[in-house]
């Protein structure tokens, strides 16, 4: 059914609704699908940080199997625009209390949230650390416990590169000078075999034009590069706390993703109600990669 959908869009999802949510004197923009008052509605965090939401419209066809949808870029990101100048504003506390916000103006009782890569860490830091009340179901997808988990893995996948290659991205993650030249075919190394190239993705947005990702936003809280978070988020770990993530749980990741089986099986492990899916063809956006999969199972799991 989903790969008629994908390929002949005969389906077309319900009508959007679009909302500029107040926030500490800028506006988050959202958007909605269905029934989010009567129904039980999955609130869709981006990744990034710094990213945009648009890159996740393949999963507005959920809300044709009856599942309300509320899409929101997080300030800063996407068209949830703020002027430069305001860096003091990337910081977790910001994004937690802006998830709390768009709960409170939508009024919420009970709702579910999927998290992907940026929007998984924000998910986790948040059920962890602050109180959920109304979560009912937590997909996490392609994310990470722990930057340190992360940071180590990636390590290991880099082994193989050439020397000098290698020597430019731990340079530049240790925040010393690096030859530019040598770093970039590195990354771009990585890039094709963990995040994914574009000819790889099954569903290509029909809004080709979205904004592209706020660096200022993403440097200052991650880093420069995939491989390695040593920006603000460096010291984020949950590991210790999954067991704090009392909802039903789905795990999804890539089988070659930058978000590796060791990171994915942490959480598996820890979150008391997870369960754990391995994307065969993926890389990090499954979610395009792997739509009839990816819809199918976000679709059982919530219904």
């Amino acid at each position: 059914m989903y790969n008629y959908l994908l390929k002949q869009y005969k389906i077309m999802p319900m009508k959007k609704h679009i909302y500029h949510i107040p926030y500490l004197g800028f506006h988050t923009r959202a958007y909605t699908f269905g029934d989010i008052k009567n129904g039980t509605p999955l609130i869709i965090l981006h990744g990034g940080p710094g990213g945009c939401v648009e890159r996740y419209e393949v999963l507005e066809q959920l809300a044709d199997q009856g599942i309300p949808l509320i899409f929101y870029d997080q300030l800063g990101a996407g068209y949830s625009r703020v002027p430069k100048g305001n860096e003091d504003l990337w910081t977790f506390e910001t994004y937690l209390k802006e998830l709390e916000n768009v709960i409170r103006f939508f009024g919420l009782k009970k709702f579910s949230i999927l998290g992907h890569s940026w929007g998984g860490m924000l998910a986790l830091e948040w059920v962890c650390k602050y109180p959920h009340e109304g979560l009912e179901k937590l997909i996490l997808f392609s994310t990470l416990p722990s930057t340190k988990i992360w940071n180590d893995e990636h390590l290991k996948m880099i082994e193989s590169y050439p020397k000098e290659q290698v020597e430019a991205i731990l340079n530049e993650k240790d925040k010393k000078p690096y030859d530019k030249k040598l770093f970039k075919q590195g990354m771009k190394r990585f890039y094709d075999e963990h995040v994914g190239k574009k000819n790889q993705r099954k569903y290509i947005p029909k809004t080709k034009h979205f904004p592209k990702t706020n660096k200022e936003i993403y440097n200052k809280m991650w880093g420069f590069s995939e491989l390695f978070g040593n920006g603000t988020l460096a010291d984020y770990d949950v590991t210790n706390l999954l067991y704090k993530v009392d909802v039903p749980t789905l795990i999804l990741s890539g089988k070659y993703d930058e978000s590796t089986p060791e990171m994915n099986r942490v959480m598996k492990e820890k979150i008391p109600h997870a369960k754990w899916v391995l994307l065969e063809n993926s890389h990090h956006g499954g979610y395009n990669e792997e739509p009839d999969v990816v819809l199918e199972l976000i679709s059982k799991f919530i219904l």
